[in-house]
């Protein structure tokens, strides 16, 4: 693989998402009937939500644009959300850790999966919080346990202090409580801080922008998400996404376009530019 200071993904043709990622794309198997309307056959993408035939829509398209052929099991673990997003935490530490040191290699940088926040300068005050607790139940029932956070990846400086510059969520795709799982994280990050905040990103495969917009839309706890096949999914919301489906909603194309208008939803080529930035 062939990496670049400036971008996180290999173009190859019109395809703009990391060749690491669509090596971990698949049809999966499933007798839904979205999925059978939509596909012709009873194999879904595994980014979609099959009870959502526009989510099948969007997946499908963006598929056919990155070429996946691929076929699995529905027994597979490839088929399984817990085993992709496994997969996607490695693959985001690996390439953060080398192109984050291409981009500024004056940075001593540490790209770490699953680490305790309570290793860095702003969150080590937590350790002892949670040495009090451990002797005291009355003040574990009172203030709870939420303070013992260890994000998917993390970002900080080799410097004194051990500065915590990033942290990034990975999911595959988004649910209700993913999105509010992320969002309970990144604002116990943000109230527990003593010193900076780090930058608060999330990066997905969702295909459905009123999912994505869980994220995107509050009142800014999260800098912004990151798409890994941005410019294949904006393409096949454009085709399948302007409809409205009750007059009061927004279309998905309507939540697209406010998104990334916002600048709230970004390609995920930008990441290591952003995280380096400042």
């Amino acid at each position: 693989m062939i990496y670049g200071i400036w971008t996180t993904t290999l173009r190859r043709g019109d395809v703009s998402a990391p060749e690491w990622f669509t090596d971990l794309l698949a049809w999966k198997e499933s007798s839904n009937k979205n999925v059978l309307e939509v596909c012709g056959e009873g194999w879904a993408p595994n980014i979609s939500d099959v009870d959502n035939k526009t989510s099948v829509q969007i997946a499908k398209s963006v598929f056919r644009e990155l070429g996946v052929e691929r076929r699995v099991s529905a027994r597979s673990s490839q088929a399984k959300e817990e085993s992709r997003g496994a997969a996607l935490e490695n693959s985001i530490t690996k390439e953060l850790a080398v192109k984050l040191p291409e981009a500024r290699a004056e940075v001593p940088w540490v790209v770490k999966r699953g680490e305790d926040v309570r290793k860095f300068e702003q969150y080590k005050h937590l350790a002892g919080l949670r040495e009090l607790l451990s002797g005291n139940a009355s003040l574990r029932v009172t203030l709870g346990t939420d303070y013992q956070i260890a994000p998917d990846v993390t970002v900080s400086v080799d410097i004194p202090g051990n500065p915590l510059h990033a942290v990034v969520s990975c999911k595959w795709t988004l649910r209700s409580d993913r999105a509010q799982n992320v969002r309970h994280e990144f604002n116990l990050l943000v109230r527990s801080r003593r010193g900076r905040a780090p930058h608060l990103v999330a990066i997905t495969a969702e295909p459905l922008p009123s999912r994505l917009s869980s994220l995107t839309r509050g009142t800014g706890e999260i800098d912004a998400i990151y798409h890994l096949s941005f410019e294949e999914t904006q393409k096949a919301v454009r085709e399948y996404g302007g409809k409205r489906h009750r007059r009061n909603e927004p279309s998905q194309l309507e939540l697209w376009e406010e998104m990334t208008g916002q600048n709230r939803l970004r390609d995920y080529g930008s990441l290591v530019r952003d995280l380096v930035r400042y």
